[in-house]
């Protein structure tokens, strides 16, 4: 089983994509089944043995798909990834482009919210965190982002500074996802607080006039 320390960035890719329904529904299953491991065991005692099982397959059906753990746990990050961004879209319409810090402060409680009812959801951002071969996920998924609200920006409001909005949607975006796995890995905290403290601080700047 490769580790942290010697897996390549090829090792983590899906060796297929499926043709028929039933290599979908293999894939499900063995993605179920390791996000309730992870909600169980944690990112470390996780392994294919224990997914296989757990799922009912064969290791021969597991590998068929992916190569070892840190490719399932790509595959489940993407899949995180997509509910976290589809839960800021959907607020899109009703905020626009230039938000309340109430409204900063609601969309990153929807993406806390979705990530939590995720089984395994927390486990998943923490091994996004903790294996830099997964890294290209997270930056994946907020390049989408901030490139979504870049356009958005633009078309409404044309002469805008490109580089200057795009450097501070990265900035917000980046900064809002730091702070969902700070209350993720500090359960103590008021989550509401923290991200209306968050929201204010986020729309100071996304109000602020052009750098000088």
């Amino acid at each position: 089983m490769p580790t942290k320390a010697n897996i390549s960035d090829k090792a983590v890719e899906p060796r297929r994509r499926p043709r028929q329904q039933r290599g979908e529904d293999t894939i499900d299953r063995i993605l179920e089944a390791s996000a309730e491991l992870l909600e169980e065991l944690g990112f470390d005692k996780l392994n294919t043995n224990l997914i296989c099982k757990r799922a009912g397959l064969t290791p021969p059906a597991l590998y068929r798909y992916f190569p070892n753990k840190y490719a399932v746990l790509k595959a489940l990050g993407e899949r995180l990834m997509r509910v976290q961004n589809d839960a800021l879209y959907d607020t899109l319409d009703e905020t626009g482009i230039l938000p309340t810090a109430q409204n900063i402060a609601d969309q990153l409680r929807g993406q806390y919210d979705v990530t939590m009812a995720q089984e395994g959801g927390p486990w998943i951002m923490r091994a996004l965190h903790a294996t830099p071969q997964l890294a290209d996920v997270r930056r994946s998924s907020h390049g989408e982002m901030v490139k979504r609200f870049v356009d958005l920006r633009v078309s409404e409001k044309p002469g805008t500074d490109v580089q200057e909005i795009e450097r501070r949607y990265q900035i917000i975006v980046e900064t809002g996802y730091a702070v969902l796995e700070m209350l993720i890995d500090n359960p103590d905290l008021d989550v509401d607080a923290t991200l209306k403290d968050t929201g204010f601080m986020l729309f100071a700047l996304l109000d602020s006039g052009p750098s000088v």
